[in-house]
């Protein structure tokens, strides 16, 4: 399964095929934003990264389990929203690899960072974590007044 949600909403399943559906959706969503290309490169990495994790981690690679996906946008920021409604993450369990040496796992958030300017996650839902990644418009940070 995979779709459209309410406006600026995409679900898919877990199934880690239905990955490219979302980059063109997301490549869509984030064209309408206006965001640049070379922007939209790095956050559609960053919210694959995190659609495999909650494939990997959260549903086990159980398919057929419902991941969404939420774009909004503001004059100074692009918000995106994952949400998965398996095992949440546990920050504890969160090895940060070891980039001296070639990383065994932990690359997928190290990789996310790069790309946003701010992750968050919920885990206060009955089910799953909700990923929030936060990307400022050029020229815009946290508590700056426009020119």
């Amino acid at each position: 399964m995979i779709g459209e949600g309410p406006e600026g909403t995409f679900v898919l399943t877990s199934e880690p095929q239905r990955l490219a559906g979302l980059r063109e959706w997301l490549r869509e969503e984030l064209t309408r934003h206006k965001v640049e290309q070379q922007e939209q490169f790095g956050l559609q990495v960053a919210v694959g990264e995190i659609c495999s994790n909650s494939i990997k981690h959260a549903y086990n690679w159980l398919g057929g389990k419902p991941i969404h996906v939420s774009v909004r946008g503001t004059d100074d920021r692009l918000i995106i929203e994952v949400r998965d409604f398996g095992k949440k993450f546990d920050p504890q369990s969160y090895q940060p690899p070891d980039l001296e040496a070639v990383p065994e796992g932990g690359i997928g958030l190290h990789l996310v960072r790069q790309f946003v300017d701010e992750l968050s996650f919920d885990v206060t839902e009955e089910q799953g974590t909700r990923w929030t990644l936060v990307k400022y418009r050029p020229g815009r940070t946290p508590g700056a007044r426009p020119a």
